[in-house]
């Protein structure tokens, strides 16, 4: 009898409702706040990244500023030829027009070591020579080794000549003369004109590396004044 009583107490203290519940809903474990987070830094890759790309735009950044100053240059330098240039056929047009005896107009004339053909009216030299308001004789030359126009002046009183250049840097030039009869049949120019090309000297070049600069060339023409 004492043995069935201890078996049942044993069992009535392992029965389910006797143990302890487990409330098991809208369980969340308690997750202590990290109140110190460790701030994540810049990797190697993302370094490397960043500084390939300033890379390339400091090299894209200075290719656009060599361009520039190279440009620039090469302005400057035909500003600078062109505004010579111009100074010069001014002024050898301006002794076109206001003298009446200009030369060659035919081969017999044409000065020791120089070149004059003739094609009907048409005469092409390498000089251009003219007398002015002082009687003086004017000469207007391409010296070829040393690309120079030059501008001789034989005075009429007999004085020693002077020859000084007009401008430099001169790789080709030629004079057309185009020649008339006037009424006492007297050759005359009708038509002077001047072809040459200059490229810019160094003198002028300023102190940057632009490479071949492009050569300015200059045709211009007039008529002197009417003879009868």
């Amino acid at each position: 009898m004492n043995i069935l009583v201890e078996l049942l107490g044993w069992l009535l203290n392992f029965w389910p409702w006797n143990q302890p519940k487990v409330e098991t809903e809208n369980y969340m474990p308690s997750v202590k706040p990290n109140r110190n987070p460790r701030r994540r830094g810049l990797s190697l890759v993302e370094m490397l990244v960043a500084l390939a790309i300033s890379a390339m735009l400091l090299t894209a950044t200075m290719v656009a500023i060599d361009a520039s100053f190279k440009s620039y240059a090469v302005a400057a330098e035909s500003a600078s030829t062109q505004t010579s240039t111009r100074m010069v056929i001014n002024r050898v047009l301006t002794l076109v027009r206001t003298n009446e005896a200009h030369g060659p107009l035919r081969v017999a004339d044409a000065l020791a070591g120089e070149t004059v053909t003739v094609d009907g009216d048409i005469i092409t030299s390498s000089y251009l020579q003219l007398i002015d308001g002082n009687r003086d004789t004017l000469t207007i030359s391409y010296d070829e080794v040393n690309d120079l126009l030059m501008l001789t002046r034989e005075p009429f009183s007999g004085a020693t000549p002077t020859t000084q250049p007009i401008i430099g840097g001169v790789t080709e030039c030629t004079f057309k003369l185009a020649r008339r009869l006037t009424n006492d049949g007297v050759l005359v120019l009708e038509r002077g004109s001047i072809d040459f090309t200059v490229e810019a000297d160094d003198d002028a070049s300023l102190d940057v590396e632009v490479g071949d600069i492009p050569p300015v060339r200059v045709i211009a023409s007039t008529k002197p004044r009417r003879l009868n």
